[in-house]
């Protein structure tokens, strides 16, 4: 499923700075913990990352019809077929908020590595493979 995390990596980076679209500026670690951290405390706690998510969700939904196809996640970043495959649990061909979420909170899990129940800077780090 990572290869679909380096997906909403990007995403969280594209739905940040939407006049730029794909030509937005990479976000470092720190700005992408500033885009999810709503309390300050330089951590993603699970509602947080929720949050952030669903806004990813509906900023990648184009057509605005409540699914996501390959064809609109690939717009922001290529996405490996079988990542999305993996995610569509239904296989219809298109992710609905609830597979979406359910992929992205398998990545929460990897990414926490103390299973605290957050992500900090460092986990964040390791997990963009910085």
């Amino acid at each position: 499923m990572k290869a679909l995390s380096a997906l909403i990596i990007a995403l969280c980076v594209i739905s940040a700075f939407p006049a730029l679209g794909a030509g937005a500026p990479k976000l470092d670690t720190t700005g992408t913990m500033g885009l999810a951290d709503k309390n300050g405390d330089q951590k993603m706690d699970r509602e947080e990352y929720n949050q952030r998510m669903t806004e990813v969700f509906y900023f990648a939904d184009v057509d605005k019809d409540g699914d996501l196809t390959i064809v609109e996640l690939a717009a922001a970043e290529p996405v490996a077929p079988q990542a999305f495959q993996n995610a569509d649990r239904n296989s219809n061909g298109k992710l609905s908020l609830a597979e979406f979420l359910y992929a992205v909170h398998i990545d929460f899990f990897t990414a926490d590595t103390n299973r605290d129940g957050l992500i900090d800077m460092r986990e964040l780090r390791v997990f963009m493979g910085k």
